[in-house]
């Protein structure tokens, strides 16, 4: 997804996403994740062309003939070319067409995106709001590109470690309804961060259990290491490694408010981020991701907006502050 070569040539930097997913992946190795999780699969066409796709010497038409054996594929591809932002040029007429209108990469990021959406919401949670998950989803997905497009890292790469971050939660929400309402009710509400609790509860966290699936998905390194990793904000902060930086877009956005209360106090962060920061203005780039939200659903679904939420966390804000002084 991301290229190290773009900051640092290989001579110069040692840095490698493979590596790091691989210790990723052996940091979970001793949780029989497969024997707990209900893993949900995606259909064998995206499958094939996921895997296919991973090859660098892979012909357009070979990934084509993948696609055409799924009329699913087939229409979803289709639509996207011939109906958002490619449509500049005569309609496509087939998948070889719109691979190379879109490029592999492109057309890889979009199926994934379609694959992960119709797949994980397949999955009818006892606790979470579908449609409110996939607003939530594509906040935090529009709000790491934005973010990356002020702090110079590649929007694309943060877009789908946005979106996908959280992609996990309604199949584990669903298989283990009982132990995340206890979550609810107590160690949530005594801000007791998601993650941390799901760690000591089963051994694993939400994270964990989605780099293991991504794995099985044969999703990139780079995209799998930014699922891990969405928690751990201090790792791209500390960093020298300009590819780890581009991780950074990705865990701000895992501190925007949602429907489980991941990060209690999430948003207080954020906050104090953007006051310690002139990269970026929150209220700026909170109101530039309510509009693009608000365009994407086109009035059939009015999405919560963020920036009431951020506003409300500068009050708490400044509360807090005076009761200190």
């Amino acid at each position: 997804m991301t290229d190290s070569g773009t900051n640092n040539s290989a001579s110069e930097s040692s840095f490698n996403w493979a590596e790091l997913s691989a210790n990723a992946i052996d940091s979970i190795r001793n949780c029989d994740l497969s024997a707990e999780l209900q893993i949900p699969t995606f259909p064998a066409a995206l499958m094939e062309f996921l895997k296919a796709s991973e090859d660098p010497d892979v012909r357009i038409q070979t990934l084509a003939k993948i696609i055409e054996h799924d009329p699913g594929l087939t229409l979803d591809l289709m639509k996207c070319v011939n109906v958002c932002k490619y449509a500049n040029q005569a309609r496509v007429r087939n998948p070889t067409e719109a691979l190379v209108r879109m490029g592999i990469s492109g057309a890889r990021a979009y199926l994934l995106v379609i694959g992960m959406q119709t797949t994980t919401l397949s999955f009818e949670s006892k606790l979470m709001n579908h449609r409110n998950f996939w607003n939530e989803s594509m906040q935090k997905a529009l709000f790491a590109q934005s973010a990356a497009q002020l702090l110079n890292t590649d929007p694309g790469f943060a877009f789908l470690g946005g979106l996908l971050q959280d992609y996990i939660l309604p199949v584990l929400t669903n298989q283990y309804d009982s132990d995340y309402i206890e979550y609810l009710r107590n160690a949530g509400r005594d801000g007791v961060p998601l993650h941390e609790w799901e760690q000591a509860k089963f051994g694993w966290n939400h994270a964990s259990a989605a780099a293991f699936v991504a794995r099985k998905w044969h999703l990139p390194d780079d995209l799998l290491c930014a699922i891990f990793l969405h928690h751990f904000i201090e790792l791209p902060v500390n960093s020298v490694e300009m590819e780890l930086f581009s991780l950074f877009p990705i865990t701000l956005a895992a501190l925007l408010p949602d429907q489980l209360r991941q990060v209690p106090g999430g948003v207080e962060r954020l906050i104090v981020a953007d006051e310690q920061s002139k990269a970026f203005d929150l209220n700026a780039l909170c109101d530039q991701v309510d509009m693009e939200l608000e365009s994407i659903a086109e009035g059939h679904d009015r999405p919560q907006s963020l920036r009431p939420a951020i506003d409300a966390g500068r009050q708490r804000v400044r509360e807090a502050s005076s009761r200190l002084t």
